[in-house]
């Protein structure tokens, strides 16, 4: 143990835990104690009759700001202020979707449970019997086939499609119109 002594001529140890340290070590690298001096600046030697000159140090003049900067600086701000705007229609687009598919779904059990009813009012058979011989199936000349294989094109009841620079203009005006009506 770090206690016991083996002989009187030998110098105890301190322990901490683990560590012993030696009797003499007091955080100096020499068992001897030094007192702590302030170092002293380096000083060159003067040389007499010469004079030094100093150093200029070159500062660069504050420069204009550029047009192009602050125009650059303007488009990022329209563009980041438009990207929120279309976040914020996104949103209110995808609510809308949302509420328009619960809708659909209502509806299409309406619609089963509908055509249901109608299947049962309805009974050919029944329909038949009421006629009697006086109903008969339609000939070939009495059959139309509606041909649906173009696409769609649907112009709004009086809407016209404007282009060029007026179809710009009208847009941009659309654009402006929607954003005031947002914030309103």
């Amino acid at each position: 143990m770090a206690s016991r002594r083996r002989s009187s001529k030998q110098i105890p140890y301190r322990t901490y835990g683990n560590v012993a340290y030696a009797p003499a070590y007091e955080g100096n690298a020499s068992p001897h104690k030094k007192e702590k001096t302030a170092p002293r600046p380096k000083q060159r030697p003067l040389i007499r009759g010469k004079t030094f000159a100093r150093t200029h140090v070159q500062v660069r003049e504050a420069g204009e700001v550029s047009v192009f900067a602050v125009m650059g600086f303007l488009a990022v701000g329209v563009l980041a202020a438009l990207l929120m705007f279309s976040f914020s229609q996104q949103t209110v687009l995808n609510r809308e979707l949302n509420d328009l598919r619960k809708e659909l779904s209502v509806l299409e059990s309406d619609n089963a449970t509908l055509s249901a009813q109608y299947e049962k009012v309805f009974d050919l058979e029944r329909i038949q019997q009421a006629v009697g011989d006086q109903m008969v199936r339609p000939t070939t000349d009495q059959i139309v086939y509606i041909d649906l294989s173009e696409p769609d094109n649907v112009i709004l009841y009086g809407e016209e499609r404007t282009g060029g620079i007026a179809g710009a203009l009208q847009g941009f005006q659309d654009v402006l119109s929607s954003i005031a009506a947002y914030f309103h």
